[in-house]
């Protein structure tokens, strides 16, 4: 093995070991905060916290099984996802899947978000709450149905768990279309369509009487906020995930090239790994930490959950204390 390679391997391996825990516990933990907040009284009937709910639970799916089935296979090899063919493909349909439902959701999002701010009465009956819990149902019944090709296609060579051939040509199509094209499309086509809604709102100067309680409807605060969210994490998933389609097309595309170097094999490895695994993964840790950087209600909520969960430790710990020297006295 040349230099390079060896250190390559080396910054694969320290990444495994000390960044991947981390990551994997900083995203558990931020996505079960986004959980408890949009799961309070107030947000319960926002579509669009039913959206970004959903998003969260399967975003801690994927990094568990996608972080978290790396540290294993780091530090207690032999890799069990590479010797049993079963669990290479329920792993790959599960990474799929959840990916996969996870886009679907934050786009179904930002449609939503489209639908609150139209000036159209029609459109802006489908934010709703019902509306979204069958939106929402559909769109993880169709990642589900859409993803089993996978698993069915998968394979083990030389301690590898991957899809390779005539298949393997065309799943990196396939993630180039729905990942690099299409969800990406959609969500910057709505996305447009809201800054356009949100500024058409704005301008009105002498609006109408039922438009005037219309517009403080679309414009108020909690909605606003939700909009900065759901913008701000389709931005940011494009950004994490583009690279990922674009290199399995690519490793697809020279697999069949002959006399490889060791440097350029090593290169490609290290260059999968990083668009795989840290970008594609690190997508579902961010979210948390992205929300608390843009909303202030977001963060103002956030601190309120906390504030309430130290008051009620300190009132059972004070009940408790004062119960004692009666229960003893009796």
């Amino acid at each position: 093995m040349s230099s390079l390679s060896i250190s390559l391997s080396s910054i694969q391996d320290r990444i495994l070991r000390y960044i991947f825990p981390i990551s994997l516990t900083l995203g558990i933990i931020g996505n079960l905060f986004i959980i408890i907040i949009f799961t309070r009284k107030h947000h319960r009937k926002n579509p669009c916290s039913l959206y970004l709910l959903v998003a969260s639970l399967f975003s801690i799916i994927g990094v568990s099984w996608g972080i978290g089935s790396n540290m294993y296979a780091s530090y207690y090899p032999p890799d069990p996802f590479t010797q049993s063919l079963f669990l290479c493909r329920f792993r790959a349909f599960i990474l799929q899947s959840s990916i996969l439902i996870y886009k679907i959701v934050i786009t179904l999002a930002c449609i939503d978000r489209f639908a609150l701010c139209s000036t159209n009465i029609r459109i802006r009956s489908f934010s709703t709450s019902k509306m979204s819990i069958k939106v929402i149902i559909v769109g993880i019944l169709f990642g589900l149905f859409i993803s089993i090709h996978l698993p069915l296609n998968q394979t083990i060579q030389n301690n590898r768990c991957f899809v390779i051939g005539t298949y393997g040509l065309f799943f990196s199509i396939y993630q180039i279309c729905i990942y690099g094209l299409i969800l990406p499309i959609i969500q910057i086509i709505f996305a447009v369509l809201i800054a356009k809604n949100l500024k058409k709102v704005r301008n009105r100067v002498q609006p109408q009487i039922q438009s005037d309680n219309e517009s403080r409807n679309v414009l108020s605060r909690r909605d606003m906020s939700l909009i900065k969210l759901v913008l701000a994490e389709t931005i940011v998933g494009m950004t994490l995930t583009t690279f990922y389609p674009i290199n399995r097309l690519y490793t697809v595309l020279t697999s069949n090239i002959p006399n490889k170097s060791v440097d350029q094999n090593a290169i490609e490895s290290f260059l999968g790994f990083i668009c795989l695994i840290l970008l594609l993964y690190l997508n579902y840790c961010v979210n948390f930490y992205l929300y608390i950087i843009i909303s202030k209600a977001f963060r103002h909520e956030l601190k309120r959950f906390i504030l309430q969960v130290i008051k009620r430790q300190d009132r059972e710990h004070t009940t408790n204390g004062s119960l004692g020297p009666i229960q003893r006295r009796i």
